[in-house]
């Protein structure tokens, strides 16, 4: 038997669903799909020294097989399928490591998934840092401020885990990711719960928009990793940062208008609030992360 996938609108979430080969939301098994977007954005960095990346030029690719996909930044396999739920193991690049390098895939395609794992280790803070049990917590207002030429260069690491993705019907789904990073870099999980509505109203024709809310969820070794800072030189307190489980809700709406079956114009506003456990960090600035876009899009 032949499934078709739901693909979410350009910038959401990777999202999967049995549905008709004639809807306009649907790509047949065993197609490779390419677009490209050009217009004008913005992709906010948090971090002390670090560069807004700017969105101009956007492809998107993807693939869907019987059992295997792919998306941007994300390769699953399908294991489980009902009607109206999906269970994959997917890979990833981690998200955290955009802010860190600007080529990561987040950074240049934005239309993978968001997520994170599970595990615990006293592992250390990176190549070059102490342990986790040698550093200070910072639990002061007046937080050292620490720039990305402070710090080791941060490893790209590799999450993997389960999605679980529920159709509760054709306009509505939830998402679940449940991660853990494979090579070793942070010893550390990250997960996701995401729930996504699209709209379709007669007055607009040929016009949808969406919305998402949801939370990511980094572990305490993970952001330890990423956001910790250990002054060897120096024996304050504030001037080192032990990291902690961080939840960041966000939101994010999207509005397509399609001109034809090829040309489509796009909007797309996201923010992630970013937990205290996470902004504390003497490498942090700001307290959100903002992405917007908005451009024409055509699919090959």
């Amino acid at each position: 038997m032949k499934y078709y996938f739901l693909l979410l609108l350009f910038f959401s979430q990777l999202s999967l669903a049995n549905c008709e080969q004639a809807s306009e939301s649907c790509v047949p098994v065993g197609e490779w799909q390419f677009s490209l977007s050009l217009g004008a954005g913005v992709y906010t960095n948090p971090l002390n020294g670090g560069d807004n990346i700017p969105l101009i030029l956007i492809p998107k690719i993807s693939y869907y097989g019987e059992n295997v996909f792919f998306e941007n930044n994300t390769l699953g396999y399908s294991f489980f399928e009902t009607d109206a739920v999906i269970v994959s193991a997917i890979t990833q690049l981690n998200h955290e490591n955009a802010f860190f390098n600007r080529w990561h895939p987040q950074n240049i395609i934005l239309g993978s998934t968001t997520s994170s794992s599970i595990a615990d280790s006293g592992n250390m803070n990176s190549d070059n840092q102490e342990p986790l049990e040698n550093q200070t917590p910072n639990m002061s207002p007046d937080k050292t401020e620490v720039s990305l030429d402070d710090i080791p260069k941060k490893r790209w690491a590799i999450d993997s885990g389960i999605q679980v993705n529920w159709f509760i019907d054709q306009f509505t789904d939830v998402q679940l990711q449940i991660l853990h990073d494979i090579n070793g870099v942070y010893n550390g999980f990250n997960g996701q719960l995401q729930f996504t509505q699209n709209f379709k109203f007669d007055s607009l024709i040929n016009t949808t928009p969406s919305y998402s809310f949801g939370a990511s969820v980094n572990s305490k070794n993970l952001v330890d990793y990423f956001y910790g800072f250990s002054d060897k030189n120096s024996d304050l307190p504030e001037q080192s940062y032990q990291g902690k489980l961080s939840i960041n809700p966000y939101f994010r709406f999207t509005l397509v208008h399609k001109f034809s079956s090829k040309w489509s114009a796009q909007l797309h506003i996201k923010r992630i609030f970013l937990n205290k456990a996470t902004t504390d960090s003497p490498l942090v600035n700001s307290n959100k992360v903002d992405t917007v876009f908005m451009g024409v899009t055509y699919d090959f």
